[in-house]
């Protein structure tokens, strides 16, 4: 009996020698893809596939879990946003268990959170993500509770914004409206008690930049003064943290969009306001224990902005000038166009594409507009090229198509904008055409409005209610004349 049970020992020590060195090699395999610098479709397929497998068999193993946001990665590089959106999941449940065992940090928690939204974002899985964060905002707020440290209580603040944002665009505002009202009350009472914290300072803002992007104000004067204190104390603020490269980094952001929304009505005007940026950048990197890194960082950003009004300075000069002829070299979504059909009608270019999220952010408004100004004189016309995207019904969403061919293009740009319940059509440019460059498209999505008598009216760059605002407006005043 004896010889028979250490007979079946030493079975079971060869058995598990064996399944050990079977994950050894598999997870190297893995590894190696990992290294590949432009790793191929079937090398991924090929790696996602022996992860599983290996999974299967060792479903405790650390070596697996360790590898999962490397694999993220490699697969959202490919668009698999199905299978990214797993690994991101269950690293994140990971982390989030040893963030409740005090095993792991906020930071590490706010990262896991962060690869798993953008991994389900992109898979369309909004109930899941909805379900992670309010799982983290409850671990997170538990250890505040317990024990509070700015450090924490300033993710605790950005968790919730995150969730406030899912919910809104979830169609439960007011339930993010509750969450980021709360918010906002906890992060002013924060600062008050603690005014010289870093920590406070950044949730503080975070909080009223998000009530004022997602809630606005019933009053649009207090709005704008809000606005505008909202920038002075970011000024003020990164003055004394200069070497705090999140306050930078909103610091830049505060500028370049009040830079953005004057070079609107006023270009030279936003010239001066670069100018003046780029002073106190200087300024800043003077000061001591400056984030000088972070500063040039800013600093390269005002290449962009100066680019972006010498732009606007070409667009306000198109105001008030004849429209220039459109050019399409194909159309989809409707039957084309000629400037015979669209004499006496008021028209809204609409320059955008299928991969851009800030254009489908606009559809709403365009949808409404179309319906609502459509039989009053108004002709909307979406300006795009051929980008190789095709569609995929599966998953409802445009994706990158090698070799596609044009038709196949116009095809999935009209089962796109059936998906979109977009009615107007859509001018396709030949790639070799600088009708975009003429209209000064710089970025989009650019909507430009040409009145009744052919004549350029207004130029509006970007998916903000204030745009759109603007927009409705004129083409109500050009509809009358």
């Amino acid at each position: 009996m004896r010889r028979f049970s250490v007979a079946w020992l030493l079975v079971l020590v060869l058995v598990a020698t064996g399944l050990g060195q079977e994950l050894q090699d598999g997870v190297e395999q893995i590894r190696e893809i990992l290294k590949e610098k432009t790793p191929s479709a079937e090398s991924v397929d090929l790696a996602e596939a022996k992860f599983q497998e290996l999974l299967k068999a060792h479903p405790e193993a650390e070596e697996l879990q360790v590898l999962r946001p490397q694999l993220f990665r490699l697969l959202a590089g490919k668009a698999k946003w199905e299978a990214a959106a797993g690994h991101a999941v269950a690293n994140h449940a990971t982390v989030l268990q040893k963030y409740r065992e005090e095993k792991a940090e906020g930071t590490e928690l706010m990262q896991a959170i962060m690869m798993a939204s953008s991994g389900l974002q992109q898979a369309r899985n909004v109930p899941k993500n909805r379900e992670l964060l309010e799982a983290s905002v409850e671990a997170v707020g538990q250890r505040v509770a317990a024990s509070e440290t700015p450090a924490d209580s300033l993710i605790l603040g950005q968790l919730r914004n995150n969730l406030g944002q899912v919910l809104y665009f979830g169609g439960e505002q007011d339930q993010a409206r509750q969450l980021i009202e709360q918010e906002l009350t906890e992060a002013k009472a924060r600062l008050e008690a603690q005014p010289e914290v870093v920590e406070r300072v950044l949730r503080a803002v975070g909080a009223e930049e998000l009530s004022l992007n997602m809630l606005g104000d019933s009053d649009p004067e207090r709005a704008t003064q809000r606005r505008a204190r909202q920038r002075d104390f970011v000024q003020q603020q990164v003055h004394k943290h200069p070497g705090n490269a999140q306050l930078i980094s909103l610091f830049l952001s505060q500028e370049s969009r009040a830079i953005r929304e004057k070079a609107q009505s006023d270009p030279d005007g936003a010239e001066q306001m670069i100018a003046a940026f780029s002073d106190q950048l200087e300024q800043l990197k003077g000061q001591d224990g400056a984030a000088i890194a972070a500063l040039n960082n800013a600093s390269r950003g005002l290449n962009s902005l100066k680019q972006m009004v010498a732009a606007e300075k070409k667009r306000a000069r198109l105001i008030g000038q004849p429209a220039i002829p459109l050019e399409a070299a194909a159309w989809s979504n409707g039957a084309g166009l000629t400037g015979e059909k669209l004499a006496g009608k008021v028209v809204l270019l609409d320059f955008w594409a299928v991969w851009c999220g800030p254009c489908i952010a606009t559809f709403p408004h365009l949808r409404e507009w179309h319906e609502k100004f459509g039989p009053q004189g108004l002709e909307i016309i979406g300006v795009t090229r051929y980008y190789q995207y095709g569609w995929n019904a599966d998953a409802n969403r445009p994706e990158r198509v090698a070799d596609l061919s044009e038709e196949d293009e116009r095809r999935a740009q009209e089962q796109f904008a059936g998906h979109h319940k977009l009615k107007h059509p859509f001018a396709i440019v030949a790639k070799e055409s600088d009708f975009q460059e003429q209209y000064g498209v710089t970025g989009i999505p650019q909507a430009v409005l040409i009145d009744r008598q052919g004549v350029i009216r207004m130029i509006r760059v970007g998916s903000g209610e204030k745009n759109a605002h603007d927009l409705e407006a004129m083409i109500e005043t050009l509809l009358k004349e």
